[in-house]
């Protein structure tokens, strides 16, 4: 019967992706709605936009709801994107992945500003610097992004509006704002989140809290996902002013995490501390348009393996305290001219970051493993735009520098009178001999041309060629460990401070067709990128640290950062259609491939073949959605990273919203209806002992909660 559900899976999301193929062969670019999102233009080049819908659902835009509120993790949003997809290393530990890439290779900014997180393994992304509440929007680029939408876009752009205190006008004070409370039956989450708004004459203050907890889930089999418990707090404010033809605003955001899992990692986090401040404004300067922000995030993050996971070896008891500082600045300027749009800018971040381990049990052990690493980065951009009848052209262009430097490094286990200290003084001595001082110099061209064919068929082509500086992972990690900005494949890496930046030639094809009832949005894409940087097997150079990575951690296959050569393809489609005028079905659809080039390999920690199918009822004051999750088998697998493969798998789940009045909503559902027992192929293995599921097997997925939450709105 698994093996008949299965196989009806695959063949589902076949035909899917073959009913959009044969509809149109090629890619989009217009106002669309489709599972979870609806499409805007940004630029006039289109993005898709996830609202935040927290209470007036009912108009004419509405679709499947998203954004729970008992999920702590603003990344899951992106499920309801064609193309994109979330490596989940923990509850609150995210990392967005559009059309197999993910990482640092994926723009992603709240209010445009740079968000570099304090911990070398990505468990504070970017995207948990916000959460449901306070959040507008999302929006994700689809196909190439412009060259404005931040400074590494190769692999995307996602960007999130925060809420800004709003300024009413009016002599006397306004108070209005939401009170939200959430449940989440499975892993007994909660949630309690607060929003309010002040305003008088030209000025506003928006202040909002929100806090959110939950313990380990259980898999559809009965067995205990641990640790996945979360506890998470963030607080803020917002201060605007606004003048005749300006406006300038204040921010300030904590973020406040404790004792949260990372179950696909070999730490969990023990807390994570951030302030983040924010300055921005709009002015008139003459004719042109201008805008500017600078943002700093102070960044603290604890992370241990013996705080909430089994360790019976006190001698192996590990405790990593990472620190991040960050400046990011943006100043542009916009003008019409009869030649067209043009858009100048200047943007970049300066960062700092440390990190050291320790033994709480043995004081003589430390490994200084990132010292006083600088990794600055800056661009300068130009864009042009200009309506040509039923076409319209964008191109841009931007320069960018990176440079990077480090400190020494240093360990304990160097200053041990056996073999692995003579191998750890030879790696701590290679490294600080070495001229750690690096630079690349980039530049990213984007050309966007989208042609509107007739009254319901557009037409959209882009071009790309975008590049991306190493990380400083990438280039610093002396010691074998597994600080590779949350890979999660089980593996230590060194670096190589010779690193070439990845150069990526992109091209994307779409066509649109969209009546009064139907649309359909097929894109088919392909890019081509050299230097890609992959972890190789060690040579026989690097023969210490192979040496030390078998007698720390038992790796039998460590692997250093490389420049590789890989490509990527594939389609993915979103489309819709009004049933009548209560009920309407929507979906989308994704595939995407991704091989090196050099060697007969697939590339890591690749979405699988996977589809939504939706089928939407709404009355005057009822949003109820069907919701069916194909996810195909995932055997295309990287044979370097020695990546396991998974099965398919189909997911049921209701969401319904209730409209109680102008101020009330309730909004509830049932995720996993059948309780489906099933691996999340982006979910990662199990690197904890002593429990339900075996070291190095694959995480199970969530299995049924029931949920709900209720939005006052005063």
């Amino acid at each position: 019967m698994m093996n008949f559900s299965l196989k009806a899976s695959t063949l589902a999301i076949k035909t899917v992706f073959l009913t959009g193929l044969i509809s149109s062969a090629a890619v989009v670019t217009q106002v669309s709605a489709s599972e979870g999102e609806q499409a805007s233009r940004v630029d006039d080049i289109e993005v898709i936009t996830i609202t935040n819908q927290r209470h007036s659902f009912l108009d004419e835009n509405a679709s499947y709801a998203q954004g729970k509120a008992s999920e702590p993790d603003l990344a899951n949003w992106l499920a309801s994107v064609p193309g994109a997809n979330i490596n989940s290393n923990g509850p609150v530990t995210g990392i967005a992945q559009y059309r197999g890439l993910y990482g640092d290779r994926v723009s992603a900014t709240l209010d445009g500003h740079i968000l570099i997180g304090a911990g070398p393994n990505a468990m504070d992304t970017p995207l948990s610097y916000s959460t449901p509440l306070i959040v507008d929007s999302m929006t994700v680029y689809r196909g190439i992004a412009p060259i404005t939408a931040g400074m590494n876009t190769l692999g995307g752009a996602i960007d999130v509006k925060m809420r800004k205190a709003e300024i009413l006008n009016q002599q006397k004070l306004e108070t209005f704002g939401d009170l939200q409370t959430g449940y989440r039956s499975n892993n007994d989450a909660s949630t309690l989140s607060s929003v309010v708004n002040f305003s008088k004459g030209n000025k506003a203050f928006m202040a909002y809290g929100n806090w959110q907890e939950g313990d380990s889930f259980e898999s559809g089999d009965g067995l205990e996902v641990e640790p996945t418990e979360f506890d998470k707090r963030q607080f803020g404010f917002d201060f605007r002013v606004a003048g005749d033809n300006s406006e300038t605003g204040l921010g300030y955001h904590y973020t406040d995490t404790n004792n949260s899992g990372t179950p696909a990692l070999a730490m969990d986090i023990e807390y994570i501390y951030s302030h983040r401040l924010s300055l921005d404004g709009k002015l008139m300067l003459g004719q042109w348009q201008g805008e500017w922000q600078l943002g700093y995030l102070d960044a603290e993050h604890g992370m241990t393996n013996f705080h909430l996971r089994f360790n019976d070896n006190p001698e192996r008891y590990r405790r990593n305290i990472a620190v991040g500082e960050t400046w990011n600045f943006k100043v542009s300027a916009d003008r019409s001219f009869a030649f067209g749009e043009v858009k100048l800018g200047l943007d970049g971040y300066l960062a700092e970051h440390d990190s050291v381990i320790t033994n709480p049990e043995n004081a003589m052990f430390e490994l200084l493993n990132f010292n006083k690493v600088r990794d600055d980065r800056i661009g300068l951009f130009a864009q042009w735009q200009q309506q040509f009848e039923q076409t319209q052209v964008q191109l841009g262009l931007r320069v960018k520098r990176a440079k990077t430097d480090a400190g020494e490094v240093a360990s304990s286990m160097a200053m041990m009178n056996n073999m692995m200290g003579t191998m750890a003084a030879d790696l701590r001595d290679s490294f600080n001999n070495a001229d750690r001082d690096t630079s690349h110099s980039n530049v990213d061209i984007a050309l966007n041309i989208e042609s509107q064919l007739s009254s319901h068929w557009s037409l959209y082509a882009g071009l790309g060629l975008k590049n991306r500086a190493p990380s400083y992972q990438e280039l610093y990690l002396w010691m074998p460990l597994e600080a590779t900005g949350g890979l999660a494949d089980g593996n230590t890496y060194i670096g190589d401070m010779d690193l070439d930046s990845e150069q990526a030639a992109q091209l994307d094809l779409g066509l649109t067709y969209q009546s009064d009832k139907a649309m359909v949005s097929p894109h088919i894409f392909y890019q081509r990128i050299d230097d890609y940087i992959q972890g190789t097997p060690l040579g026989m150079e690097d023969m210490s640290a192979a040496m030390m990575a078998q007698m720390m951690s038992g790796d039998d296959n460590p692997l250093k950062f490389t420049n590789v050569d890989a490509k990527l393809y594939g389609m993915d489609v979103n489309w819709s259609y009004q049933l009548s005028e209560a009920f309407s079905f929507s979906g989308i659809a994704s595939y995407v491939r991704g091989e090196r080039r050099d060697i007969d390999d697939d590339l890591y920690r690749i979405a699988p073949l996977n589809a939504q199918l939706n089928v939407s009822y709404q009355s005057d004051a009822l949003l109820a959605t069907l919701n069916w999750q194909l996810v195909d088998k995932q055997d295309k697998v990287s044979l370097t990273n020695d990546e396991q493969q998974t099965a398919g798998y189909g997911l049921l789940n209701l969401d319904v919203q209730y409209y109680l009045g102008a101020s009330l909503t309730l909004r509830g559902g049932i995720d996993n209806i059948l309780d489906k027992e099933y691996e999340n192929h982006l979910g990662g293995y199990n690197r904890v002992k002593n429990v339900d599921i075996e070291v190095m097997d694959r995480l199970r997925g969530e299995g049924t909660s029931i949920w709900g939450e209720l939005t006052y709105s005063f």
